[in-house]
């Protein structure tokens, strides 16, 4: 008799009778549909964190986006009003790069930024941010600088340090580029500022031939259009 029960056994679900074997089939159905709600859960996750990780840095050269760049810049402005210091932000581009990928094609283009990336890191403070601001234009973001008077020398530095032969498949390229300087807070005391300055230091020195930096003056001429120099020069 009671394992007739054991079987018969019923409990009630809604309003109506489970026997025991249906409420088996229920819990597998129900152990399956949460199965796979984790999953979806777990690949919305990965997905997200994906969309994150893409927003705050440059797929191809592995460093920081814009959106980064602002928050750094943020934090970098504070401790310099705090400390009574100054942040230098840089402007670069790198002078003929759409002949380079004319010529050799876009993946030597490609390896170039990538390379052009990793010799401006070796250049810099582990503290410093390079960041690849569109195409060939990158912004380096110096915090906590302090010594103005050695700006000609690092700038120097990263004028000789991407001017060395890089090695392609098919011969060896030597690379320059044009790098306009502002200072904050002397030229700026944000971010967008300190851009537009050190961009029309930038084509200042493109103008002159390129391979060179300009300092931003405290009241910036807007970079010149109808000279062929800018546009050959990219």
């Amino acid at each position: 008799m009671s394992n007739f029960f054991d079987h018969q056994a019923a409990v009630q679900c809604h309003g109506n009778w489970l026997t025991r074997d249906q409420l088996q089939t229920e819990n597998s159905w129900l152990r399956q549909e949460l199965h796979k709600a984790h999953q979806k859960i777990t690949a919305d996750k990965k997905a997200f964190e994906l969309l994150y990780q893409q927003s705050q840095v440059d797929f191809l050269t592995q460093t920081p986006t814009r959106l980064l760049l602002q928050d750094r810049a943020l934090q970098a402005f504070k401790q310099a009003k705090r400390q009574h210091s100054s942040v230098i932000l840089m402007f670069l581009d790198v002078d003929h790069f759409k002949r380079i990928n004319d010529q050799h094609g876009h993946d030597v283009g490609d390896f170039v930024l990538v390379e052009l990336t990793r010799r401006l890191r070796a250049s810099l403070r582990s503290t410093d941010t390079v960041c690849r601001y569109g195409g060939d234009e990158f912004v380096l973001l110096l915090p906590l600088y302090n010594n103005n008077r050695n700006l000609a020398s690092l700038a120097t530095k990263l004028l000789d340090a991407i001017n060395q032969p890089m090695p392609i498949d098919n011969g060896i390229l030597q690379l320059a580029i044009s790098i306009g300087i502002a200072i904050y807070p002397v030229h700026g005391d944000n971010l967008a500022e300190l851009i537009q300055q050190a961009d029309c230091a930038m084509y200042q020195a493109k103008h002159q031939g390129g391979q060179r930096y300009r300092l931003a003056t405290v009241h910036p001429t807007p970079p010149l259009v109808t000279e062929p120099g800018p546009q050959e020069l990219r």
